[in-house]
């Protein structure tokens, strides 16, 4: 029997290019919550995080979301929704306004108009806030403040990080949660959600970067004095790592996916042996054999790059020295052998692997790697929820983020 009352139940859903996520949980006291329902199912009809097919991307979704609802005995009436694809990136703005009421000190509605100010910037018609993460703030020459409630001052600063993206995705998105009749609660870029699922506290303050590697995208996400300072898509996952081996060694995509999973090592070392590697030719009616060191040397190659990559993309706008945390790897390509020492050699720091810190119930479900986006999502909505419940003025501007994103998309959908 399906329990309609959801007022103390959030929703999160993960749609990736190899499987989609969906987690239902009861919101506990202090902001905590425990999960009651999962669900997941292999995605067909999303390639390199975006959607290629609407029909098959919402089959996808609606196979996680009745399993979760099956198991929690709850309907997802509305979620917060993960947000991957290349064209996800991340700004700095700045905004600011006169305090209305210099007496009685900075308000949450001063704070509201000081943030709507920083998100006034002019985009292509392809492009579309995604959401804003507010970082802090500046009253008059005071800057570096988290929350300034209360102070005293005349002239209020925020500043902002602003992820964009594709205007397209995000409708598409919106369509296949159209057809299941869930509602979006909030927008959150994946790298984001997975760095909330396995970063502590300090790990954020002192600086580290997520690198989430999923099937078809690799995201980053830079934390630095507690909140997120950088949001960057590479069109570069699992899937490339699995093409590469097949177009060397003349196999299918499937084919290079199961020899990278049994046989495969991205750090070429000592661990790396010459013993035979069975490989399926495409065509399927012949075998052949190639050397272990190949097959490693292959993936050693895609890894390399796309950590060369992400290092030059962290190195436009910040010196390596502002993350001294290091590296935190998520997603499923994170559990590829020695993609960790590759990592360290490539950016120049240390790495390790992250896996989701949440230990309530059910958390055997949720454990490895791959799954730290969606319960990220998951911690975002419990944040969201409670602020606009216990503590109504301090979500004065993620309020108006909701109301702006179900605004557009009323409209979007009302024309």
């Amino acid at each position: 029997m399906v329990n309609k009352d959801n007022k103390n139940i959030i929703s999160a859903l993960d749609v990736g290019t190899s499987k989609t996520v969906a987690l239902i949980a009861e919101l506990k006291d202090g902001g905590a919550f425990e999960i009651v329902g999962f669900g997941s199912a292999a995605t067909e009809g999303v390639k390199k995080g975006v959607i290629v097919s609407l029909d098959k991307a919402s089959e996808a979704m609606h196979l996680a979301v009745d399993a979760a609802e099956k198991m929690a005995g709850r309907i997802i009436e509305s979620a917060v929704v993960g947000v991957s694809g290349n064209s996800l990136a991340s700004s700095e703005q700045h905004g600011g306004v006169a305090v209305a009421d210099p007496e009685r000190g900075v308000s949450a509605d001063d704070m509201r108009r000081a943030a709507e100010a920083a998100k006034t910037i002019l985009l292509p018609p392809d492009k579309q806030v995604i959401c804003t993460i507010e970082m802090d703030y500046t009253v008059d020459n005071h800057s570096g403040i988290k929350d300034p409630r209360g102070m005293s001052g005349s002239r209020l600063g925020a500043d902002v990080q602003i992820v964009t993206g594709s205007t397209a995705m995000t409708q598409n998105l919106m369509r296949c949660l159209m057809k299941l009749e869930i509602g979006i609660d909030a927008l959150a870029p994946t790298p984001f959600a997975a760095g909330e699922a396995v970063l502590n506290e300090d790990e954020k303050e002192i600086g580290t970067v997520i690198v989430d590697i999923g099937a078809g995208t690799s995201g980053i996400a830079v934390f630095k004095s507690g909140v997120l300072r950088k949001v960057k898509v590479f069109p570069v996952g699992g899937w490339n790592f699995d093409n590469d081996i097949g177009i060397v060694l003349g196999a299918s995509t499937r084919e290079g996916e199961r020899l990278k999973i049994e046989s495969g090592i991205a750090y070429v070392d000592d661990r790396v042996g010459s013993e035979p590697v069975k490989i399926e030719h495409v065509s399927g009616e012949k075998e052949q054999q190639v050397t272990r060191g190949m097959l490693c040397q292959i993936i050693h190659a895609r890894a390399m790059d796309l950590m060369k990559m992400i290092r030059h993309e962290l190195e436009t706008d910040m010196p390596i020295s502002v993350v001294p945390a290091g590296v935190v790897l998520t997603g499923n390509g994170a559990l590829l052998e020695g993609i960790r020492e590759v990592a360290e050699q490539a950016i120049g720091m240390n790495a390790r692997v992250g896996k989701p810190r949440y230990s309530g119930p059910h958390s055997d479900l949720v454990s490895e790697p791959g799954y730290a986006a969606a319960l990220g999502l998951l911690a975002h909505a419990a944040r969201l929820r409670s602020i606009s419940g216990a503590r109504r003025s301090d979500a004065a501007s993620s309020s108006a983020l909701i109301r702006s994103v179900a605004g557009f998309f009323r409209g979007l959908f009302n024309k």
